[in-house]
């Protein structure tokens, strides 16, 4: 029995809960107008700071760019830079290379040179008796003797020059490749510079991409914050209208006009107040009047309204909660079946449900209460 009451307690607690008009449900609704309003204000506070934020990452972006732009720009100049020293290298390496062959055929046509001067100077010197002796004795005249002598003065004096040339040519040439060995080694230690700074800008590059990539995914989660934020924004106005409607529907609604229609189709087998109750025996306050008919027999809303709630309410079974406006609801108890879900705006007259036995029922009947801010009503004073 103690289950029995708890359970009907229960019931009421529901219903008065559910039921828009009482006061508690009036103070609840002003609170979570309040705590949706204050939650709202901190939300579009969130949004203003995100807004700001990327603001701020998108700044910050097309810094990084323009620096990136800057260090291209420098890193290409450089690479230019560098393939025109190492081209520069190259011909070095290959007038170095060809003075080298150049200087090479020198110093053999001057060790040439030296070799027949000192053949020559040898034999001078071993045959410098007889050498004019010899010169004398195949001499015609002595004007053919002079001649023979002023040709070999003049073989000597040629072959003294050439040899000075050679030594000079060779001593060009020597002079050059040093230059040209002077100036590879210049280029080299400017092609390592270039190296050098080419390297670090590379690595500058590849700083100023990470700080891009960095500053892209922030901005890229702080748009996705914000859009979650603006979102949360449009649930929290939604939510805080339809909070408002409910209140001004509290307030401000009318008590439903003329009489009721009748729920179902079907005899009035019990009606309201107190009762000797058919499933426990005792005489007990009965907050309805029960309709006898046929499982399946549509039922109708007995006024326009809108539905709290369709649920499974123990000893009622499967039931329906109405609000009419002015604090007048309505309960459809025993259903077998639903045919609205809450929230659900319904005109007089709409089927809602279907009559069954679901509950503390003897057979196939509707329990249908009037109530008003939460305290029964005589629905016959309605119908």
């Amino acid at each position: 029995m103690k289950k029995v009451i708890l359970c009907l307690s229960a019931i009421f607690l529901l219903f008065t809960i559910l039921l828009p008009s009482s006061p508690a449900y009036a103070e609840n609704l002003d609170q979570q107008l309040e705590d949706v309003k204050m939650e709202r204000e901190e939300t579009g506070r969130q949004i203003e700071q995100a807004e700001k934020e990327e603001r701020a990452y998108e700044s910050q972006i097309e810094h990084v760019e323009e620096q990136m732009i800057t260090v291209l720009g420098e890193l290409d100049g450089l690479r230019q830079e560098l393939e025109d020293i190492k081209l520069e290298i190259y011909k070095t390496n290959l007038m170095l290379e060809l003075k080298g062959k150049e200087l090479e055929e020198t110093e053999k046509e001057l060790q040439h040179k030296i070799d027949l001067l000192n053949w020559r100077v040898s034999e001078i010197y071993k045959n410098r008796d007889s050498h004019y002796i010899q010169v004398v004795l195949i001499a015609e005249d002595f004007m053919d003797f002079m001649s023979k002598i002023k040709i070999m003065a003049m073989i000597a004096e040629q072959d003294a020059n050439m040899i000075t040339e050679v030594k000079a040519r060779r001593e060009a040439v020597a002079s050059i490749r040093q230059n040209i060995h002077i100036l590879n080694e210049l280029q080299n230690e400017q092609k390592d510079e270039v190296e050098r700074l080419v390297a670090e800008q590379e690595i500058k590059k590849q700083e100023l991409e990470a700080i891009h990539e960095q500053k892209k995914g922030l901005l890229l989660a702080t748009i996705a914050n914000r859009n979650e934020l603006i979102e949360m924004e449009k649930q929290l106005a939604a939510k805080e209208a339809q909070i408002k409607k409910k209140l001004e529907s509290l307030r401000h609604g009318n008590t439903p006009g003329g009489k009721m229609a009748w729920p179902t189709n079907g005899i009035l087998i019990s009606g309201f107040g107190y009762r000797q109750s058919p499933i426990f025996g005792d005489s007990r306050f009965h907050s309805g009047i029960d309709i006898a008919c046929d499982t399946g027999t549509p039922v109708i809303a007995a006024e326009t309204g809108q539905v709290l709630d369709t649920s499974y309410m123990g000893g009622y079974g499967n039931s329906i909660i109405i609000y009419h406006g002015g604090g007048i609801a309505t309960l459809y108890a025993h259903l077998s079946a639903f045919g609205v879900s809450p929230g659900q705006q319904v005109q007089k007259g709409q089927i809602i449900g279907y009559v069954g036995t679901t509950g503390w029922t003897t057979g196939p009947h509707l329990h249908f209460e009037v109530r008003m801010n939460g305290v029964p009503q005589n629905p016959l004073n309605y119908l």
